[in-house]
């Protein structure tokens, strides 16, 4: 019984502290609301200004930086750490005049998102001046000297080819071009206009396609001579007149021994194919694509320089960039591309503007390319482009752009509001709450965490945090009209009279009586209802009617209220309202700062943005909104009421604006509770099953999955940017060749004596960090010059040959053996006498410092000579080191090594690569283990290279998407569990918690599942997208959760009765004859027998429960309703907004803002409100007790007795109210009788 008391005691205690805060902070907000709402402004303002001007504007010319993963346990943080190294080799290998083919080692190994060309061979001499070697006699010699000699490896075939084979291969003498001198002239010193190098990032890129899909094939002389006339078109348009360029029609005029394409016949047509099909087996072989890419610069290659189809690398060109890779087996190309060189520098023109760059480049494309038909003549047409990879700078461009549909969301959500609410100060002042709420989020980014990196999709905060915003204000206004009308009705039911700040018009005047008359009546039957089976049976049906309602809102807020009156309003205002808001903005947020559990820069700045918007704009909710409603009411409202310009509107207007005020009061107060209750089992089932189907669809068939392809979209797919992106790269032999070429046998670096920590902070990529003015972490423990770190990299070396997950490790291993001859030969001074050593065993000096005296002589030797030569020449490797040594420039003290290698394996899928990277370092992680074993306790070895580790390039694009996956469903678990917590402790009820949860599951499990559906992958964006939903899928089910536990489903229940009591024991007289009949024919209610059968009290208890659960379904609905519908409305507005943009990003966010409020709303009214109609708690069930969580004992006693007696004293309060009431019914009475 003490127990039961303290607890109570608490409770009370509990809330009276909390009454007495609201009061307070009321009373502060009413009384001084003009300074609480202007200092607000000035703060905000001041805050945002100081974030402009004292940090730098935001770049976003660079799009990629934090578009990787890094940091601890980071893979792609090796690879920048392996570019500052490959940095410092360079460095000293420049210094020691080491030779130009030295200098490209790990050159590949930039974590760069662009393709770099790698610029080895810089070619400053013509393109056309170059002489023929050799000849067929030569290969003759050779053939006969050595027939079955390996001419050429066969990548594709995967075998060498003899001298012998290439010859029968290179020997069709039926090609009369091969033996004509006067066209062998010609060929010599081709057009000038015809290029036989290839510098992918000096082009100009045209794709072009057949106008009729009927006739695809653009091998036809009408195709061709249209192409032939805008080839000379675009020429003329790019000003390219000076420099190279190869087309399909060129290289047809070419084939067929004519200087102009637009001299070409059909014939000319037949015998460009018969050329290019004679090289075909040579083709496959891979011999044509070896000689393009290395363009006569080594041998075997010399050998083939005669033939044609060599020569000039025009077949290489043909087949790999000017027809598609269905020519071969079809002799059809359904696309083409022409090609156009700019200039290695900009050109200035007589206006002084520059072209050939990247900017005029985007100009041409916007003034002559983008959605210009003028290149469709009926024949060809333009398909897709590239001009000079301008598709990032492009994109970069257009976000500006696209800032317009930002001030689309806002004028659209203005219009909602105004239609909403009837006010356009509302409305404005909801929009510069979001502005100033992107102010204080930017200076807290900017200045308090000092952050450089600011991604472009932080400029979606904007869409969504004008969703947010007006939700709140939306439910903010919401509860303050609500306790407006409150106080409205309780002036109905008492007969007060009601002071309006305006005169009433006369249909308002009769509105007002009909309310009066309407209050009569529903007090009628309330009182005229005979038993509480009666009042469960009506409730049961949704057919109850209330009271709290009215047909004209106008006079809700035409009534004139006190300060006394708006502190109490306000207090119901903050009890309600921002307990809502609260949970809201908490949970989203919480959402977004689950961000920073990833390791994707942009993601983690993105959720950390967006959690400080959400932030703020919760302050200024509860600060300069609440202050702003105070305002409103005392001034806007009363001036509103006299000179408002709803007031001068047709009454067209005003019918329209009653209209929808009706139908919402229908929707939300009758129609909705009433299909919720009657259909509550349907919808429970029929939403169930549609959330298991979600989450089916996301975790098991199709699922949700990372990309196959490792490019990013930045536009719609219809765009000729990302059509070349992602179709042309698909379609082109030298593309597919490329993407081949980068994931067959990648190279993988081992390196020891470097920590893998990167000194770089994610958040400012442009700041260096340095730790004893190094940019690298040495590890210091390692001792390169003992001999037993020397035994154990050979060891390894060895066991990476025998390895089946690695290959091409002979070609390192032979590089290591030709070190230990140099380090025997600096050590023995006639190595030859030493008949003891084994050529195919490294070499390991005896003594740390005879290492130490080799290894100096050494590096001595590097820096003198001009070239480092391998002693294996094979075909793959022998042109770069596979080893690297990283002296100190000063002491030459070894303080790094390192070796490539390549990996047995084809990095083409995400399984694949994580498959193969979880067997690498299980295969590195088992060599150190076994060397620790070896060792035993004094092992030192272990000790030393146990930090070493290794990395590929190709890991970049499989470390992006682990970190993908990772980072989305982590952050997806803890942001649950976060919402989960929120929302027990505010709501304060286990079961409406679990039942929200359920919800949201369902909500997040149906919106991915149609993301999976329209064929969306898990990328950076969707993973933003995807934590993202369990925020913004949280607000409605919490606004309904929220509103159905603090709902006084009693409110007026007890008052009714007493009023109707007293209106029959008067004998009040203030309706219509037939009323006051029905008051006299109310029955007294009859006592229930107490000897009931249990079914029966089991029943009626399940009844007097639907009672209660009802009536707070209809309660939440009527606060909470139409202000979430109306959110929800303009988030999806927003969206909508945001849905024709340009670019992927935008418009992808957009599709996810308008889908997940509609299934967010769809889910929360249909699902989670029928859900507590079904099964929700009554009275205290499944509350939290927090008051056990307080220590009770008997000491509390007093208390308790003083808090009992209280609540006797309460209630004699309110009887003594009672009579206070009948005695001003009784006043009332007498007066009317006198009049």
């Amino acid at each position: 019984m003490i127990s039961t008391d303290c607890e109570e005691a608490i409770s009370v205690r509990a809330q009276f502290y909390l009454d007495k805060i609201l009061q307070g902070y009321s009373t502060f907000v009413v009384k001084h609301s003009w300074c609480f709402l202007l200092l607000g402004f000035f703060i905000c303002i001041v805050l945002g200004l100081s974030a402009i001007l004292l940090r730098d504007l935001p770049d976003f010319n660079d799009p990629t930086k934090g578009f990787v993963p890094r940091g601890k346990h980071a893979l792609t943080s090796r690879l920048f750490v392996l570019e500052k190294l490959k940095n410092k080799l360079d460095q000293q290998l420049a210094a020691a005049k080491i030779s130009n083919k030295s200098k490209t080692l790990l050159s590949t190994q930039s974590p760069s998102l662009y393709n770099q060309t790698n610029k080895k061979h810089e070619d400053d001499e013509d393109d056309f001046d170059y002489e023929d070697s050799l000849n067929e006699i030569d290969l003759k010699l050779d053939l006969l000297a050595n027939p079955n000699g390996c001419a050429f490896v066969s990548p594709r075939q995967n075998k060498c080819l003899t001298n012998q084979q290439v010859y029968t291969l290179l020997s069709n003498t039926s090609d009369f071009m091969k033996i004509s001198k006067t066209i062998e002239e010609k060929l010599y010193k081709p057009n000038e206009h015809m290029c036989t190098s290839i510098d992918l990032n000096r082009h100009y890129e045209v794709y072009f396609e057949s106008s009729d899909k009927s006739s695809a094939n653009l091998l036809n002389i009408d195709n061709i001579r249209s192409l032939c006339k805008k080839q000379y078109e675009l020429v003329e348009l790019f000003q390219l007149h000076s420099t190279c360029h190869y087309t399909l029609p060129e290289m047809v005029a070419y084939f067929s021994n004519k200087s102009d394409c637009r001299q070409l016949n059909a014939n000319d047509i037949h015998t460009f194919i018969n050329r290019i099909q004679r090289c075909h087996a040579l083709y496959d072989t891979g011999l044509i694509r070896l000689a393009g890419l290395k363009r006569y610069r080594a041998a075997p290659i010399d050998l083939f320089q005669y033939d044609l189809c060599f020569r000039h690398n025009f077949t290489f060109l043909t087949l790999e960039y000017l027809v598609d890779k269905t020519f071969l087996s079809t002799n059809e190309t359904r696309y083409t591309a022409m090609w156009f060189l700019k200039p290695t520098k900009p050109i200035i023109t007589a206006n002084g503007s520059q072209i050939h760059t990247s900017n005029s480049a985007h100009d041409l494309f916007i003034e002559h390319f983008y959605q210009n038909p003028k290149f469709d003549d009926g024949w060809t047409r333009i398909y897709a482009l590239n001009f000079m990879d301008i598709r990032i700078p492009s994109a970069m461009k257009q976000i500006r752009a696209d800032m317009f549909f930002v001030i689309l969301a806002i004028s659209l959500i203005v219009g909602v509001t105004i239609i909403y609410l009837r006010s356009i100060t509302v409305a404005l002042m909801t929009n510069i709450c979001v502005v100033l709420s992107f102010a204080c989020a930017y200076f807290s980014y900017k200045i308090i965490l000092n952050i450089d990196l600011f991604p472009y999709i932080n400029l979606m905060a904007t869409f969504i945090l004008i969703g947010i915003s007006c939700d709140n204000v939306f439910v903010i206004f919401d509860a303050w009209y609500s306790e407006k009308l409150d106080i409205y009705n309780e002036a109905r039911l008492r007969g007060r009279s009601i002071e309006f700040y305006g005169k009433l018009t006369d249909k308002q005047q009769k509105q007002y009586l009909r309310d009066r008359e309407y209050t009569a009546r529903i007090l009628t039957r309330t009182s005229s209802i005979r038993n509480d089976h009666e009042q469960h049976q009506k409730d049961q049906t949704g057919e109850e009617e209330h009271f709290d309602s009215i047909k004209n809102t106008d006079l809700v807020r035409m009534m004139k209220v006190n300060d006394e009156q708006m502190i109490q309003m306000m207090t119901g205002v903050l009890r309600h309202a921002a307990a809502s808001v609260f949970v809201t903005s908490f949970t989203t947020s919480a959402a977004f700062f689950t961000n920073m559990i990833s390791r994707i820069a942009y993601v983690q700045l993105f959720g950390l943005f967006m959690g400080f918007c959400i932030l703020f704009n919760f302050l200024m909710n509860v600060t300069m909104i609440v202050s702003f409603v105070i305002v409103y009411e005392k001034i806007c409202e009363p001036l509103s009421a006299r000179f408002g310009i709803f007031n001068h509107f047709p009454e067209l207007f005003d019918k329209i604006m009653i209209t929808l005020t009706r139908l919402n009061h229908a929707i939300f107060t009758v129609y909705i509770p009433r299909i919720i209750i009657k259909l509550r089992y349907i919808l429970i089932v029929t939403f169930l099953i549609l959330g298991i189907v979600g989450l089916f669809i996301v975790f098991y068939h199709p699922k949700l999955t990372p990309p196959k392809s490792r490019r990013y979209q930045f536009f719609q797919l219809s765009h000729p940017f990302e059509r070349f992106e992602y179709q042309m790269r698909d379609e082109f032999l030298s593309y597919i060749n490329e993407d081949k070429d980068n994931i067959t046998n990648p190279l993988i670096v081992f390196v020891f004596g470097i920590e893998e920590t990167d000194l770089v902070h994610p958040f400012n990529p442009d700041q260096e960090r340095y730790i004893d003015n190094e940019n690298l972490v040495y590890n210091k423990k390692i001792d390169f010059y003992n001999p037993d770190t020397l035994r154990w990299l050979d060891t390894f070396l060895k066991d990476l040959n025998r390895s089946e997950l690695f290959t091409n490790v002979q070609e390192t291993y032979a590089q290591w053996l030709t070190i230990g001859q140099l380090l025997r030969g600096f050590l023995t001074p006639n190595p030859n006498n030493d008949i003891k050593y084994n050529e195919k065993e490294f070499f390991v000096p005896p003594t740390r410092d005879d290492t130490k005296i080799a290894m100096n002589r050494l590096f001595k030797f590097f820096s003198d000579s001009n070239q480092l030569v391998s002693s294996n020449d094979g075909n793959r490797g022998s042109d770069n080191f596979r080893l690297g040594f990283l002296p100190d420039p000063k002491t030459y003290q070894l303080r790094a090594f390192l070796f490539l290698i390549n990996m047995n394996v084809t990095f083409d899928t995400f399984s694949v690569q994580h498959a193969y990277y979880q067997k690498l370092e299980e295969y590195f992680e088992k060599r150190l283990e076994q060397l620790k074993l070896s060792e035993g306790l004094n092992g030192h070895v272990y000790e030393q290279v146990k930090h070493g580790w290794f990395v590929s390039p190709q890991f970049l694009f499989y470390d992006l998407m682990r970190e993908v996956i990772r980072g989305t469903y982590t952050s997806l678990i803890f942001s649950m569990l976060f919402a989960f917590f929120v929302l027990l402790l505010t709501s304060g009820n286990v079961v409406i918690t679990l039942y929200a949860m359920i919800t949201i599951t369902f909500i997040i499990g149906d919106a991915v599942a149609i993301f999976v559906l329209c064929g969306w992958e898990l990328n950076i964006l969707e993973t933003i997208i995807i934590i993202m939903s369990v925020g913004l899928s949280v607000d409605f089910t919490v606004h309904y959760g929220v509103a159905y536990i603090k709902a006084d489903w009693q409110k007026y229940h007890a008052h009714i009765r007493r009023t109707s009591n007293a209106l029959k024991s008067l004998h009040l007289v203030n309706g219509s004859p037939t009323e006051q009949f029905l008051l006299e024919q109310v029955p007294q209610k009859k006592k229930e027998s107490s000897h009931s059968s249990l079914f029966k009290r089991i029943k009626t208890w399940h009844q007097k429960g639907n009672l209660q659960r009802f009536r707070r379904i209809k309660n939440s609905l009527i606060r909470v309703g139409s202000a979430v519908f109306i959110a929800g409305f303009t988030s999806f507005l927003a969206g909508l907004s945001m849905s024709p943009s340009k670019l992927t990003s935008f418009s992808q966010m957009g599709f996810f803002l308008m889908l997940i409020m509609f299934i967010s709303w769809l889910y929360a009214t249909w699902f989670f409100l029928p859900l507590l109609s079904f099964i929700g708690p009554i009275d205290k069930f499944a509350d939290i007790p927090f008051s056990k969580l307080c220590r009770c004992n008997k000491e509390s006693s007093p208390h308790v007795v003083q808090t009992l007696t209280t609540n006797e004293d309460e209630q004699q309060h309110l009887k003594a109210k009672l009579n206070d009431e009948q005695q001003h019914l009784k006043a009332k009475l007498n007066d009317e009788q006198s009049i």
